[in-house]
């Protein structure tokens, strides 16, 4: 049985992408995010989108997502995420997706976390305006409370694959489904 690759795997999709382009600053964390949003189709999710969209949700490797040149509004955030981290990593730089939980536990959101020399950011790459907060969020933080009332972190990887999303996880539907 052939072993899954990591989602965020460096290829030369991911390489191209980049043309070239360097990321020092926090203002070039902005500037990735910009170009990934310049560069993707938003299709719209709606009930003659919904079945491909949901077939592929935590499924595609972050060059697929390129490869694919779409997303779907309102359901991109962890394809985002994926890709954005994938090309931090093609730049050597480390980092996480971060699954969030609203405090309801009604939505979940993916955001990503990087660190740039000694210092960590976060930041929504599905946010049109999103700009990179210094510092990695804490089990015991709350995130964005002017967004449906706060968000929590529930897990932390590499991929979403990694976390156990896009498979046959039983328990891990469970949780998402609050049983």
């Amino acid at each position: 049985m052939e072993e899954k690759k990591s989602q965020t795997e460096v290829d030369q999709r991911i390489t191209n992408f980049l043309h070239g382009m360097r990321i020092e600053t926090a203002d070039d964390l902005v500037l990735l995010r910009k170009k990934i949003r310049g560069k993707l189709e938003f299709r719209p999710y709606n009930g003659e989108t919904k079945a491909h969209a949901d077939s592929v949700q935590w499924k595609r490797t972050a060059s697929e997502i390129i490869g694919d040149g779409y997303v779907y509004a309102g359901r991109s955030c962890s394809d985002l995420a994926l890709v954005y981290l994938a090309l931090c990593k093609s730049m050597g730089i480390d980092g996480y997706l971060v699954k969030l939980r609203s405090l309801d536990h009604a939505k979940t959101h993916t955001i990503v976390e990087v660190r740039l020399g000694d210092v960590w950011y976060r930041l929504d790459p599905s946010m049109p305006d999103g700009v990179p907060f210094v510092g990695q969020l804490t089990a015991d933080q709350v995130w964005n409370t002017k967004w449906l009332g706060g968000w929590k972190v529930w897990r932390r990887g590499h991929d979403l694959w990694e976390m156990g999303f896009g498979s046959n996880n039983e328990s891990l539907m469970n949780e998402l489904d609050g049983q």
